[in-house]
């Protein structure tokens, strides 16, 4: 169950609504922040907060007079904070707002308490006997010095006086349509709204199985709130392609909500939206109240503690272009483009980033630019790295804070500064590194910490459970990875008529593609661990594929005894391996798993001179 931080559903509702906002005199409002952004940047006067604050049920916009800022910015203020809402009122224009004038921020960095949320704004426009009054004031706590009710009746005034376009109606904007915020959509409210930036825009992509053949594409919608995918399929797709584009906003509706999938969306939104023959799309042109785009920056240094595959945003000083180079697929033999860049920021870390394709092959922005990138995969090979996903995006020079403070920063010191990689030994490397015994490794808890630990050890397969020793995995391509087509290698299941289903990619083979996934006992002098060895690592140690150690083993019964000669060939054979260990939860239990990255054979050359040094040092 998510921890709620002592944020109670419904209070933002009662304490805004006019049968029950006496209950909430003089008590302090407990919310999480779920978005906020900072306007007026430029302006020391001017510059404030602006933010969405949601009791975990209902959500609405807040403002926070400047007179915070110097203590939001002390106390880690951010998205996802919990806050407690001193002091407010609520201004009522064509959309309500709440003016924070005293708040404490409670917990600086904490996880979503929930993505089902109402716009109050839509709530209110259902229920206006219980709306608030134009500009009602709310807990006014104390001190009649920091009362905003000043502020609020300008704010109202100053909008009151702004003209209205004459066209506004026509043009698809007005106060009697009612816009819900993206982060509050969920497969359970009927009729709803978004008013959405599109942020990214897909090329049409062609599919073809046993089932048939179709197109879609992917947008994603932004606002204020959050971010959401949509999808359109064959009609759909020649429908809505030429009419939506990049950077343009829309009102969209009637479009079915579904549940998102992880694996083709990098959104944090748990739902998505599909677009079919009722969903209605109407282009807005007043766009003054929707982000052209949405950061949640990680800092270069935090990266090390992500998990692997995360998608994040970062933000960073290049420090080195390289040039472009070719990898092939190792299943179709397709070339494909590749650049990496080397991103720094005042963390003082450096981290390689890895472009694909065409933005490997146009990327332009020279060193010591600031650029932002959205989208990018975390990677864990060879330490960490990311990769461009294919829905992310660079922005050269970003007229956001971070980026002026991380370019006034570098022309004054980072340029001259020394970074930390975040490269590890690579999988290549030397054999003799950083070896320990078995006895070694347990007494210095390798594995236990958060972050994975690599080391070496010169031991023997004492046991193989070869009984399960591979499985059938589906190997068609799929481009739903940063690094371009790949293989599916999801687990294919035999049908009744003997044929080879992979749920995934909805087709049926005749014979599967089998992968290793090894798990053997190792074992030293000093001890005994188990340890599992995956596709590439277990080709290494018996020099065949699992197809073909496969067919050995079926050969067994036929007096065909290859599969036993070879299992017999390399027990108790001492090689050198290279294991990578990290904790994880196995049946409600922490334990240590080990897995294989190297195996080589022992060079004896090599190890007398390793010998000799060790002698030589303890004469």
């Amino acid at each position: 169950m998510t921890e709620t931080y002592g944020v109670q559903p419904g209070s933002l509702k009662e304490a805004l609504s006019q049968s029950t906002c006496h209950l909430w005199e003089n008590k302090g409002l407990r919310l999480q922040v779920t978005n906020s952004k900072v306007i007026n940047e430029q302006s020391a006067t001017e510059r404030r907060y602006r933010c969405v604050i949601s009791d975990g049920k209902y959500s609405i916009q807040g403002l926070i007079d400047a007179r915070c800022n110097a203590y939001l910015e002390a106390n880690g203020f951010a998205r996802y904070s919990i806050i407690t809402v001193k002091q407010y009122t609520v201004a009522r224009t064509l959309k309500r707002i709440v003016l924070i004038s005293d708040l404490s921020v409670d917990v600086p960095k904490t996880d979503r308490i929930s993505s089902d949320l109402t716009s109050l704004d839509a709530y209110f426009d259902q229920n206006p006997d219980e709306d608030t009054a134009t500009s009602v004031a709310g807990n006014q706590g104390n001190s009649s010095s920091n009362s905003p009710q000043p502020q609020a009746q300008q704010v109202q005034q100053q909008q009151q006086q702004q003209p209205q376009k004459p066209n506004q109606q026509t043009r698809g904007r007005g106060p009697e349509r009612p816009v819900n915020p993206i982060e509050s959509l969920s497969p359970y409210q009927n009729n709803w709204t978004i008013k959405g930036r599109i942020s990214y825009k897909g090329e049409i992509r062609t599919w073809s199985n046993s089932r048939g053949e179709g197109k879609l594409f992917n947008v994603n919608f932004l606002d204020e709130s959050d971010e959401i995918r949509a999808t359109a399929f064959n009609d759909m797709a020649d429908k809505f392609y030429n009419l939506l584009e990049e950077g343009k906003v829309y009102y969209v509706t009637k479009a079915r909500i579904q549940q998102a999938k992880p694996k083709f969306s990098h959104l944090s939104h748990p739902y998505e939206l599909s677009l079919d023959k009722d969903s209605e799309i109407t282009e807005c042109f007043d766009t003054s109240d929707v982000p052209k785009i949405n950061f949640n920056f990680t800092k270069l240094s935090d990266i090390q503690n992500s998990e692997k595959d995360a998608i994040l945003d970062v933000v960073g000083v290049i420090k080195n272009v390289n040039d472009v180079f070719q990898i092939t697929a190792k299943s179709t033999g397709k070339p494909f483009n590749r650049r990496n860049i080397t991103l720094v920021d005042d963390s003082n870390f450096a981290i390689d980033v890895g472009l694909w394709n065409a933005t490997a092959v146009d990327f332009s922005i020279p060193s010591g630019s600031v650029i932002a990138v959205k989208g990018v995969k975390v990677q864990d090979f060879g330490g960490r790295s990311l990769s461009l996903t294919q829905a992310g995006s660079i922005l050269s020079n970003p007229d956001i804070p971070e980026a002026y403070q991380l370019k006034g920063w570098y022309d004054n010191k980072g340029v001259n500064e020394n970074f930390q990689s975040m490269k590890t030994e690579s999988r290549t490397a030397d054999p003799l590194a950083n070896r320990k015994t078995i006895q070694e490794s347990e007494e210095a808890e390798l594995g236990m910490k958060e972050k994975p630990d690599y080391f070496s050890i010169k031991g023997t397969i004492n046991y193989f459970k070869t009984d399960n020793f591979c499985y059938p995995a589906c190997n068609n391509e799929v481009n739903v990875s940063s690094r371009g087509p790949t293989p599916c290698n999801r687990k294919v299941l035999q049908e009744s008529d003997g044929a080879w289903r992979c749920e995934r990619c909805n087709l049926t083979y005749p014979e599967p593609h089998y992968r290793y996934i090894l798990n053997c006992s190792l074992m030293d002098h000093t001890g005994q661990i188990w340890a599992t060895l995956f596709d590439n690592e277990a080709r290494t140690l018996f020099k065949v594929s699992a197809n073909e150690l496969m067919q050995m083993k079926d050969q067994e019964d036929n007096d065909v005894h290859d599969f036993s000669r070879l299992i017999y060939s390399i027990t108790m054979k001492e090689f050198n391996f290279r294991l990578r260990a990290k904790q994880e939860s196995y049946n409600g239990n922490m334990r240590v798993r080990y897995n294989v990255v190297q195996i080589n054979e022992v060079d004896f050359n090599a190890e007398s001179l390793h010998l000799a040094k060790q002698l030589e040092a303890v004469l």
